[in-house]
């Protein structure tokens, strides 16, 4: 199933290349993707964070191998046409602060956005300004014409990173997590492609 546009290849099926995750820049923010050897930054920004973890389909990890284990999985991932994960680095300091990717969603068939940032960072425009470096990529390289995206209903401002970005309120829903151990109620969005853009 594709999203309109030109898949790069998420479905499988035929013998196209797949497409290493590029490196992405923006104003402020370099977007790389991630690996082993960013564990302890990221257990020590967020993924260790209890106020970041509750509006996220993981799990607070526990410790740094938790993270490293994940990161193990991000770095499998680096040539999926499923997957396109980036970290985020602040130019000014060299902080890495926050994660973001698109990931295939085979039962809408289309890709979805998701986004994480370090506490001290929010509110501050950077997961806008890294989304809408991401769904640029998504539009002009993927060719899709759609993505998916929700939040969980307790925050609201990762539905205002979404609608300045062009996603469109669809209905709420819910996200089962941790193998279905978990399940959180969200609001849904959309974004269609204008043709013209």
């Amino acid at each position: 199933m594709k999203s309109k546009g030109q898949l790069i290849n998420p479905t499988g099926g035929g013998e196209q290349k797949r497409m290493k995750t590029p490196i992405l820049e923006t104003q402020r923010l370099l977007l790389r993707p991630m690996t082993v050897q960013d564990a302890e930054k990221a257990f020590a920004n967020w993924t260790h964070d209890p106020d970041v973890a509750k509006f996220m389909c993981w799990k607070m990890h526990q410790n740094v191998e938790d993270t490293r284990q994940w990161l193990l999985s991000e770095e499998a991932a680096l040539y999926s046409d499923y997957i396109y994960h980036w970290g985020f680095v602040l130019k000014e300091t060299g902080e890495l602060i926050g994660s973001a990717g698109l990931s295939f969603r085979e039962e809408k068939g289309i890709y979805e956005l998701a986004y994480n940032l370090m506490k001290k960072y929010w509110n501050k425009g950077l997961a806008t300004e890294a989304s809408q470096a991401i769904i640029e990529f998504g539009k002009t390289t993927l060719h899709q014409t759609a993505f998916f995206g929700c939040h969980v209903k307790d925050n609201p401002a990762s539905g205002t990173v979404l609608t300045k970005v062009g996603f469109h309120y669809e209905h709420d829903g819910e996200y089962y997590c941790d193998n279905q151990e978990r399940n959180l109620e969200t609001r849904e969005y959309i974004l269609k492609v204008d043709n013209n853009d």
